[in-house]
């Protein structure tokens, strides 16, 4: 691959100037407090459906079971009920049996009972449950009122923030394709690496990526090699100048 030309190599770096200020900028956004207040704001957001959630579950199974009891005790009664009328219909004449029923009758009304009481106990978790329901519906639509409001406020305090963020991105765009193709994947490669910087320049024997001062002797070495190298110190891309 060629050597960049001058114009390339101020080009190259340019581009590093802008991505250093893009990042100081995002920065200074991520470091408002609206946004600290939004991020905590969508975090309680999701944590108020979570919980919605799980309250919903219970519901469901609790209603259920508050049906099932319902269907229970209804069948239950029915089957009292007909064992009484036996009793009273003058059908059943054998004491025996009468005595039977009458049992029957006794054990049929504590399983009713143990029905009701399971069943009082499941309403007043229902009762709970619901009453939990709408304070959640509540403060969901508060917070999201909130969010709401934050995000104005957000955008607000940020505005000029903002606006320079989208000159530095479409400068970017245009600094980024005025480089070579390989030049350009070379800086995006290292600067993915390293997680800022891409590239320094050699300054006052120091490279200004890692300002590191370099010995004299890296220095006559890189002076006496290519205008575009990497760094001894942090193996970032290196431009030396002429």
């Amino acid at each position: 691959m060629a050597e960049p030309t001058a114009e390339q190599l101020d080009l190259l770096l340019d581009l590093q100037a802008t991505d250093s200020r893009v990042r100081k900028l995002r920065h200074q956004l991520d470091d408002l407090p609206e946004q600290q207040q939004l991020d905590e704001a969508a975090d309680r957001a999701s944590e108020l459906e979570r919980e919605h959630d799980t309250v919903r579950d219970e519901l469901d199974r609790t209603g259920a079971q508050q049906r099932k009891l319902e269907r229970e005790i209804a069948v239950l009664s029915e089957r009292r009920d007909a064992e009484r009328s036996r009793l009273y219909d003058g059908s059943v004449g054998n004491a025996r049996q009468m005595k039977a029923i009458e049992a029957e009758v006794n054990t049929t009304e504590r399983r009713i009972a143990e029905h009701e009481d399971q069943l009082l106990e499941v309403m007043e978790q229902v009762e709970r449950l619901e009453t939990r329901s709408a304070e959640l519906d509540a403060e969901t639509e508060h917070t999201r009122q909130r969010i709401e409001e934050l995000t104005t406020a957000r955008d607000d305090a940020a505005k000029e923030l903002l606006a320079e963020l989208g000159e530095l991105e479409a400068a970017r765009i245009r600094q980024a394709n005025g480089l070579p193709d390989g030049l350009r994947e070379r800086y995006e490669q290292v600067s993915a690496r390293t997680g800022g910087a891409g590239v320094g320049k050699l300054v006052d024997n120091a490279c200004t990526a890692c300002r590191i001062q370099l010995s004299m002797a890296d220095v006559g070495e890189l002076l006496a090699g290519p205008p575009l190298t990497t760094c001894p110190q942090c193996r970032r891309l290196l431009v030396v100048p002429a």
